[in-house]
């Protein structure tokens, strides 16, 4: 529920929210599957991403694709990668390798899958580094993971704020997965085949989000008009 009470609040607002979604979808190169972007393609250098999964649909609107995951980037002060680096760490190379050490949501996918198959592969989400030995024996199950993610497909939109926790960005990010996991109670649910089900992190399975962060807080309505003006801009 939304700061102030409101029981109908959080259906609007995700009403709201959506439709800039689709807004950005129906622009150049959004909405594509992740494995077809490239670093040629014309990314902004910071912004904030939505995730979409083949057969996640909105409960309200059947023909609406359901958001999966909600992140950003640079968010520290001083930081400097960039919206395109952060999505491709994510995606992992094009001959398929990954490293689930520097994204936390190949972490997540790759654990669910695991999960999912009642497979075991004791080094997976083990320290923030690996030698190459171990690398080695988690190479096919990197390679399942980009292939899950590349098939995903995936929005942006245009945040160039300074890095730093009081960015617009990390505004949106957290506020958008508030909203999108309604504390862990979606108006809009996974559907009973969602990989994320299997995964043995509760605040996954239940929100329906690959996300972690901020899925237990509440959001502020005051966000989306942040993220109407950022959205406007772009498709004006």
């Amino acid at each position: 529920m939304a700061e102030g009470g409101d029981a109908n609040a959080p259906v609007t607002d995700l009403d709201r929210f959506y439709s800039m979604i689709a807004a950005l979808a129906a622009q150049p190169l959004q909405a594509q599957e992740l494995r077809e972007h490239t670093g040629g393609s014309s990314w902004p250098s910071r912004g904030v991403y939505f995730f979409m999964e083949s057969g996640e649909f909105r409960s309200r609107a059947p023909q609406s694709p359901r958001i999966v995951r909600v992140g950003t980037h640079a968010v520290s002060s001083g930081a400097t990668s960039t919206l395109w680096g952060r999505l491709r760490a994510h995606r992992g190379g094009m001959d398929g390798r990954g490293n689930h050490r520097g994204s936390i949501f190949r972490l997540h996918v790759g654990a669910a899958l695991l999960e999912s198959e009642g497979n075991q592969l004791a080094t997976w989400g083990i320290k923030t580094s690996a030698p190459g030995n171990i690398r080695t024996v988690e190479a096919v199950h990197e390679k399942r993971v980009s292939a899950y993610i590349g098939r995903m497909s995936v929005v942006w939109v245009q945040v160039p704020d300074a890095p730093g926790p009081g960015s617009a960005r990390s505004l949106i990010e957290k506020n958008a997965i508030a909203l999108l996991s309604n504390r862990r109670d979606p108006v809009d649910p996974p559907s009973a085949s969602w990989l994320g089900r299997s995964s043995p992190r509760e605040e996954i399975a239940r929100s329906g989000l690959w996300n972690l962060n901020y899925v237990d807080v509440r959001y502020d309505p005051g966000f989306l008009d942040v993220l109407e003006r950022h959205v406007s801009a772009m498709t004006a």
